[in-house]
């Protein structure tokens, strides 16, 4: 039985179609990927033996899923300190950075590391005016320090599977990549001075729209949504899924998305957009597909604390595929964090539930006493 000509050419043309689609969805994650292992291997490629040994774990490590956003003094962090790194180094670090996240994603942790040196600032000024502060309250001083950041890379960059995280005080991200995709929670952003008050700085804000942008969603609720997304009266102490309380939200609360007006769901989107477009442009743009097709009407918004940008509050943005908190602990000190409730560490991709860790109070007390005692 003979094929015809057509036949073949629509065969032949229904093959190519085949192969570049499934060559598109290949590398349909290559850019960030790639470069985010090219920066990878020249950050481990300057290190020496022992630094290796501090910095490299193999995938499943345990402490891939310990990390704080804690003073190093009372949650010292796992992997290679900046602090003990020559200025190549530090250079290949930042590259690291850079390629794994936008620029404005970039400019938050950057400035976030830089207020450290801003808070030590502070804090020795505090110690000029008290004489009589404990002998803790210098140690406290002294870790404040835009270098007590600490890097690990988990895996081997290049292949399938592999990640890396960078954690210290008000800053840690855990990057996942698999088979091309990358993933970028959980994510910590926090930020003290939220406003420096003093100093050459006077006026920088590290963290501008975080708060911003959820007042303006909030303030464009009707009394009656309002009603509905305010939860409670007063904000709580911190960010509820913080490190080590992962999955601690066991459902959604406050106003669903699906009752927002065209305009509020603008605002909505905005504000998720400001968080996830901390992460490189293609890692970003798959993390809002999945929210799109989990529905945006499937988010949920919640407020705790009074509706003014002076005083202390929280908000909240749960839905299937993205938490974000945020929590103005004071006037000028707030804490955010990120998570895909499905996806954190890459488990939905790795096929794996990992335990989430932090040190107990009892733990960090021991900390502190053993810093002071040094």
């Amino acid at each position: 039985m003979s094929i015809s000509l057509r036949s073949w050419l629509s065969f032949i043309a229904a093959f190519f179609l085949f192969a570049f689609q499934a060559l598109a969805q290949a590398s349909e994650h290559w850019q960030s990927a790639h470069q985010m292992t090219g920066a990878a291997k020249a950050l481990i490629d300057s290190l020496d033996a022992e630094q290796k040994k501090t910095a490299v774990f193999a995938l499943d490590d345990a402490s891939r899923t310990s990390w704080s956003n804690l003073p190093i003094i009372m949650a010292p962090p796992g992997g290679l300190m900046v602090s003990d790194m020559n200025a190549e180094q530090r250079i290949a670090v930042h590259e690291l950075l850079r390629a794994s996240m936008s620029s404005q994603g970039y400019a938050k942790f950057a400035g976030i590391m830089r207020l450290e040196d801003q808070a030590h600032i502070n804090a020795l000024e505090r110690l000029k005016n008290d004489p009589d502060a404990p002998p803790a309250a210098q140690v406290f001083a002294n870790a404040y320090d835009s270098t007590n950041y600490a890097v690990s890379i988990f895996g081997e960059p290049g292949q399938k599977h592999w990640g890396w995280k960078l954690a210290g005080h008000h800053a840690a991200v855990n990057f996942t990549v698999a088979d091309g995709r990358v993933g970028f929670t959980p994510t910590f952003l926090g930020s003290n001075p939220r406003v420096v008050q003093n100093g050459k700085h006077a006026g920088l804000m590290v963290l501008p729209q975080e708060g911003q942008r959820g007042i303006e969603l909030m303030q464009s609720l009707s009394p009656e949504q309002q009603g509905v997304a305010i939860i409670a009266e007063e904000k709580p102490g911190d960010v509820i899924e913080g490190p080590g309380r992962k999955a601690s939200l066991s459902e959604f609360k406050g106003l669903q998305a699906s009752q927002l007006s065209a305009e509020q769901m603008k605002l909505l989107k905005v504000l998720v957009s400001e968080y996830v477009g901390n992460s490189d442009f293609d890692t970003a743009t798959d993390q809002l597909a999945l929210i799109e097709k989990a529905g945006w009407g499937e988010l949920w918004f919640s407020w705790r604390g009074p509706i003014d940008s002076a005083d202390g509050f929280y908000y909240r943005v749960h839905g299937p595929r993205i938490l974000i908190e945020y929590v103005r602990q004071n006037e000028n000190h707030d804490h955010t964090i990120v998570r895909d409730p499905k996806n954190d560490y890459g488990e939905d991709w790795l096929g794996k539930h990992y335990e989430e860790h932090h040190p107990s109070r009892d733990e960090v007390r021991e900390n502190v006493r053993r810093a002071t005692e040094q």
